[in-house]
């Protein structure tokens, strides 16, 4: 019999899935960012939805393009009105290099919504938006100059 603290069953994270409006350009974003690979295309024909998988980095990303999406603009305010809304907030990626990345986004032309903010935990992070304006905050730990 299950614990309070084991469910019973083996648990692992299959994948993590983002609502896009445009398949293609974001599987590109994806790739030229972060070096994602697709893996995988298909249609869900039960949600009327065109599907691709995107791997890399040991992590997998499945993109979602509904027939007929639309954007709740609440969910896309700007910092610190953000986390308002109540659902999904960011992708977070942890990289080992911050300024290099940060860099990157810049070179790529990338929107970045703010730059190596140091976070007060000891971590710095920069957030940047994919081609449909999700969040992706992308950090660094132990890189703040003040601890």
């Amino acid at each position: 019999m299950p614990s309070d603290t084991d469910p019973g069953f083996t648990l692992s994270l299959h994948n993590i899935t983002i609502t896009v409006s445009d398949i293609d350009a974001a599987v590109r974003w994806w790739h030229d960012v972060f070096g994602l690979d697709e893996t995988a295309r298909s249609r869900f024909d039960a949600i009327n939805a065109d599907v691709a998988y995107i791997e890399g980095h040991g992590f997998r990303l499945e993109l979602l393009q509904p027939a007929n999406g639309y954007r709740v603009s609440d969910m896309f305010l700007d910092p610190p009105q953000h986390i308002r809304p109540i659902g999904n907030k960011a992708l977070v990626l942890r990289v080992d290099d911050l300024a290099r990345a940060t860099d990157r986004f810049r070179d790529l032309g990338v929107t970045i919504v703010w730059d190596q903010l140091d976070l007060g935990d000891g971590s710095v992070s920069t957030a940047i938006r994919d081609t449909d304006g999700n969040f992706v905050n992308v950090f660094q730990a132990g890189a703040s100059p003040v601890g």
